[in-house]
Formats: C-alpha cells, structure tokens, sequence
C-alpha cells in the first residue's frame, strides 16, 4: 500500500498561506499534534511551536512562495522532496526536506530539512 502524501503539499502550502486562521486549520490538518520539525535553524515539537515558526517567517521574509519542485519519493513511512523558497524581489533558495508520515492519521510526524543542494563529491 503506498503511502498517503497529501498531507506533504498541504503542511508546505502553510508556508504561503499568509493568514493567521488558516495557518491554524492547514497545521492542524496537515501535521500529527506531536509533530517533530528539525533544520538548520529549528528543532521544534508540537502545533503551536510549527505555527509560531512559520509567523516568524513570515515576518522575515514576507510574502515568499515556497514551492515543492520534485515528485516525492516514498517508501514505508518516508517520504522526501525538493522545494523552493522564492522571494517577491526575484531571491530564490532550494532544500530538501526528509519527512516521516504517521500512516494511521494521514499527517506529517517528524520533517528534516535540509537548506540547499549537496555538494558533489
């Protein structure tokens, strides 16, 4: 049975909802209420946590889009992705995120992500 990845595309569209109410309904939807959200600059747990990070975000760098720009590729429970964070004055920034899904609710459970590309050997 493959896994249900849904809820990937809906925690992402978070991050360019620009809306404090709808932020709230998309995490919650989207996310396991223990969720594990870890990157270079975050290592949060929880709801409330994910929401203020994303405010945070926000704030910084205003109305940035982020985009998923690959297929996910799954097995089990993982999950990974390449997305795109572009600003409204042209900046752009890539990553990967390793994500752990909770299968019996559908939600993300743990994201790992990763700022930029790999250096080639």
């Amino acid at each position: 049975m493959a896994a249900d990845t849904r809820c990937i595309d809906t925690m992402l569209s978070a991050w360019n909802s620009h809306d404090d109410s709808l932020l709230e309904q998309i995490v919650g939807k989207s996310l396991s209420p223990d969720v594990e959200f870890c990157d270079p600059f975050h290592d949060i747990r929880g709801h409330a946590p994910f929401i203020e990070m994303v405010k945070a975000f926000w704030a910084k760098h205003g109305k940035c889009k982020i985009t998923r720009t690959s297929a996910i590729d799954t097995h089990h429970d993982r999950a990974r992705y390449t997305w795109l964070i572009e600003s409204p004055t042209g900046g752009r920034f890539e990553g990967f995120d390793a994500v752990t899904l909770d299968l019996e609710s559908g939600t993300v459970a743990r994201v790992d992500g990763f700022f930029g590309p790999l250096s080639p050997v």
